[in-house]
């Protein structure tokens, strides 16, 4: 499809937010090519401390892996890799359009509604999920369903973000006040319009601990990053694809939004990103 998402929800302050989440994913519908490029620039952001978390968890050689909401597949085709001919990475996606590359005969590709869609127990060695969780209506349901299917001694680790702390780091750059302004209000409206949690991260490691899991731990972490980097270009394009919702909320000037999005593209400013929020847990041997 080529049409862009109908998330057109003017929220004014103060407005109360509706119950539950849309139950469309906040990008679908957009066009192939950008999202595809919008998914290349969250793996950057975020493939380095995904693995690093892998790589904790010990050997993945031989191993049965899940995971869950794959995106344009960056972390799959890793698993892959280390699982080798002997184990098994399955992809899953409720849109699997930018997974269709995949053919490796370790790889499996489905298409796949984690709240809804029967989900085979006991049967995974690593389940994973990213990003995926701030966008659903019931992520505990979610959590759940991904847990039942670790298998005896296998291990779930889950990340999401949590966007408490997106803000300049210099209050003496001329573009910092506009971008903190503005990304405060955009998550707010966000928010209010319930298309997505941003600060879902927070909730994570509490989520994680109730799921009857043993050997539990959990992380956050920020990053300074510059605009004009990847990770910079993520938030510029995520902002930009709903201009005209934010901007029909009333509450953010056309002038400021201009202001703020060429920040993230003006390398001498610099920002902290998102917290990346982990937690994980194994299933009772």
């Amino acid at each position: 499809m080529t049409m862009m998402p109908h998330f057109r929800v003017p929220v004014k302050p103060g407005a109360p937010a509706t119950t539950a989440l849309s139950p469309r994913y906040v990008h679908a519908g957009s066009d192939f090519y950008s999202e595809l490029a919008r998914l290349r620039l969250l793996e950057a952001r975020y493939d380095a401390d995904s693995i690093r978390r892998f790589q904790a968890l010990g050997s993945l050689r031989g191993l049965r892996c899940l995971e869950v909401g794959a995106g344009a597949g960056s972390i799959v085709r890793w698993l892959a890799s280390q699982v080798g001919s002997e184990g098994r990475a399955v992809a899953t996606d409720i849109d699997p359009r930018f997974l269709d590359d995949l053919k490796a005969e370790n790889v499996e590709v489905r298409r796949h509604d984690i709240v809804i869609d029967d989900l085979e127990e006991d049967s995974f060695d690593i389940v994973h999920c990213r990003a995926l969780l701030l966008h659903l209506a019931d992520p505990r349901r979610a959590l759940e369903r991904m847990a039942a299917a670790v298998r005896s001694g296998g291990a779930l680790l889950v990340e999401d973000a949590d966007y408490v702390c997106l803000r300049g780091c210099d209050p003496a750059h001329p573009l910092s006040a506009a971008f903190d302004r503005v990304m405060h209000e955009v998550l707010r409206i966000f928010e209010s319009a319930r298309l997505f949690d941003p600060y879902f991260g927070r909730r994570l490691p509490v989520l994680v601990n109730g799921l009857g899991l043993v050997d539990c731990g959990h992380e956050a972490l920020t990053r300074v990053r510059l605009g004009g980097s990847a990770e910079a270009e993520l938030l510029r394009r995520s902002t930009e694809r709903f201009r005209a919702t934010i901007l029909e909320a009333g509450t953010i000037s056309e002038a400021d939004f201009i202001n703020a999005l060429s920040a993230a593209a003006d390398p001498t400013f610099s920002f902290f990103d998102a917290l990346s929020v982990s937690a994980w847990g194994r299933r009772r041997a």
